[in-house]
């Protein structure tokens, strides 16, 4: 039986999307989907746990491959002319196939690093948390309302709960509070209309 992809609501999307500051992993413009660390077609989850936020065109270029594997094949084809033997390069700054093995391993490694840090930043509870509780009545993207509406028009207010630890509900209770009383001032207090008329 074929598996299939689950739809992520918009929370999730603003989630992950805004994770890394967002930008893309691999190339850091700004990130547009959600990639697969794992490739869904390889078993990979479908989960908040797998995913992280990328461009279209890195995810184009990526397509069904792990991150590993892309990084590999990305770097030797930067790097390898193909030009030489096994053993040495044919001219100067051609490293032999094991010096760039060696050599795109340890970057590999590192590259690895960022990825684990910027999961740990998607799948952090109480970032899930806030995500969870400040958006998920948005439901799921439509035609009418999308990821890029919904992310330009939170945009400032994610940066700012980014900037206070995305705050608990108990955190963010007191200032709640003072934007009702203020509210409540703006609708008890005459109108210049009502004083002109009285």
């Amino acid at each position: 039986m074929k598996r299939r992809r689950r739809r992520f609501m918009i929370w999730e999307w603003l989630n992950v999307l805004t994770a890394n500051n967002g930008e893309c992993l691999y190339c850091f413009d700004q990130s547009q989907t959600m990639d697969h660390v794992i490739p869904f077609s390889d078993g990979g989850a479908d989960e908040l746990k797998n995913l992280l936020p990328i461009c279209r065109s890195c995810n184009r270029k990526k397509g069904k491959k792990n991150p590993v594997v892309w990084h590999v094949a990305q770097d030797l084809c930067l790097r390898w002319h193909g030009e030489g033997s096994l053993l040495d390069g044919a001219v100067l700054h051609n490293e032999s196939l094991r010096e760039l093995y060696l050599h795109t391993h340890t970057e590999v490694l590192e590259a690895l690093t960022e990825l684990e840090e910027v999961q740990t930043e998607v799948i952090d509870e109480r970032r899930l948390d806030w995500f969870k509780r400040s958006f998920e009545h948005l439901g799921y993207p439509s035609a009418n309302y999308g990821v890029p509406r919904a992310r330009a028009q939170s945009g400032e207010r994610i940066r700012e709960a980014k900037a206070k630890g995305y705050p608990t509900v108990d955190e963010e209770w007191p200032d709640f509070l003072k934007q009702l009383e203020a509210v409540a001032k703006l609708l008890e207090a005459p109108s210049a209309a009502d004083e002109t008329a009285g």
